[in-house]
């Protein structure tokens, strides 16, 4: 981990909103501050300027993001592919990885929360970033913060008023 640097995970409903969310611009990102209308697109573009966290993904984030946009909203292929590249490219750039941990936890209700959680645990990240409802219920959870988007970007922005 750089110094100063906090260790991060998004859910992947934050990549869907910032991709095909309300008011979502996606492939463009807004600088922030300002903020968007749109949190989970605000998430990626701090992000993407690579300053106050690395962010890690696991497999399983990388494939359910292609599923529901293939699937379920109908995107193209050839778009997907683009749109993971972006992803993975936003993690690099943060200084974080693609990370497929080990499965550990079996304390969820939904399985794909477990799957989250365990990517949490083995990266050692001290936020997740979601929009679930039942996930930010267990905040905080082992000593880790559990996030909305909206909260998310108001810490990130308040940080760095605090540095200036």
């Amino acid at each position: 981990m750089r110094p100063g640097h906090l260790r991060v995970v998004f859910d992947v409903n934050v990549y869907l909103d910032a991709i095909a969310g309300p008011n979502s611009t996606y492939p463009y990102l807004s600088a922030v501050p300002p903020r968007s209308s749109n949190d989970a697109a605000d998430c990626l573009s701090l992000a993407l300027d690579g300053e106050d966290f690395e962010l890690y993904v696991s497999p399983h984030i990388l494939s359910n993001t292609s599923r529901v946009l293939q699937h379920e909203m109908k995107v193209k292929s050839k778009t997907v592919g683009a749109i993971l590249t972006g992803i993975t490219e936003i993690v690099h750039l943060t200084g974080g990885s693609i990370v497929d941990p080990e499965r550990i936890n079996h304390d969820q209700k939904d399985f794909e929360d477990n799957l989250i959680l365990d990517l949490v645990r083995r990266t050692e990240a001290l936020i997740l970033v979601t929009s679930d409802a039942e996930l930010l219920s267990q905040n905080p959870w082992n000593g880790r913060l559990i996030l909305s988007p909206r909260k998310f970007v108001q810490q990130v922005i308040s940080s760095r008023g605090q540095r200036l």
